[in-house]
């Protein structure tokens, strides 16, 4: 085999192994394929800030307050989370972990036993590390502010991004009392446009399912409530994927150098087939 083959096929390797990188580098953006919000229709869109420290710590703050009774992150350490959300180990343990028992280096497996769970809820709350992973922060994003109000449900409450979820609002008091609600909207024509009378007027009819929060049943306010639901969305995509900012960031750096690699190679390459002509 001579020269001139040698490199037209280490070329066609460089070139497959760069696009192959690349391909795992952003795979996330295909595996996390956005699940359907289903009754809601379709998913807020959730865009994460993973370098948004104040926002993680508040997300981490909210998971361990009122999730981490019934969901385990059993795939991440207490001292990891610590560290790369920059909050000092001691601080971190004498405010947000109320075991004594538990050591820096332990995983974070839940308090709850699932046997236990699984007779009182009739099925043993999932685990939360993947979460995002799983169904999108899209999906978890939207599904953590539509539950409403349904006295026919075991806990007196329903969702419309999961109908027939069994849990309760945990974040109620915070929310307040959300119900479904009706409301008159205008009848689109064929066309598209809105159909009118003969006065003008649009025509109009009566479509439920809008969710409606009873004002002052809750003690944040709907900016305040989405504000905190951003940052537990935050801090759980950051959980599903914890490299993932340093991983993009080396990304980067491997990215250009296999593009001036490539390029210096495909100039010598040049500079051989000189010699055959």
């Amino acid at each position: 085999m001579n020269i001139k083959n040698i490199f037209s096929i280490n070329l066609k390797w460089i070139r497959a192994f760069l696009l192959l990188f690349v391909s795992f580098t952003y795979i996330d953006l295909e595996a996390a394929e956005e699940a359907p919000c289903k009754d809601y229709g379709e998913c807020d869109e959730f865009k994460h800030s993973l370098k948004d420290m104040s926002s993680l710590q508040s997300g981490a703050s909210t998971f361990l307050t009122y999730c981490y009774g019934c969901h385990s992150l059993e795939y991440s350490r207490w001292n990891r989370i610590a560290n790369d959300l920059q909050i000092p180990e001691e601080i971190f343990f004498d405010n947000l972990v109320f075991d004594p028992s538990i050591k820096p280096g332990d995983l974070m497996a839940g308090s709850m036993s699932k046997e236990e769970s699984a007779k009182w809820f009739g099925v043993a709350p999932p685990d939360l590390t993947l979460v995002t992973r799983l169904h999108g922060s899209d999906w978890v994003y939207t599904y953590l502010r539509t539950f409403y109000e349904d006295s026919s449900k075991q806990y007196g409450v329903n969702n419309l991004v999961y109908p027939g979820a069994a849990m309760p609002n945990v974040l109620a008091a915070l929310q307040g009392n959300q119900q479904l609600a009706c409301k008159q909207v205008p009848v689109i024509a064929k066309n598209g446009g809105e159909k009118r009378d003969n006065s003008g007027n649009p025509i109009t009819k009566e479509k439920c399912g809008f969710l409606s929060i009873e004002e002052g049943t809750g003690s944040l306010n709907q900016e305040e409530f989405d504000e905190l639901i951003y940052d537990l969305t935050n801090f759980l995509t950051y959980v599903g994927d914890p490299d993932k900012v340093e991983r993009e960031r080396i990304g980067w750096y491997v990215v250009f150098f296999f593009i001036i690699f490539t390029t210096l190679s495909s100039l010598l390459h040049r500079e051989y087939q000189k010699d055959y002509h």
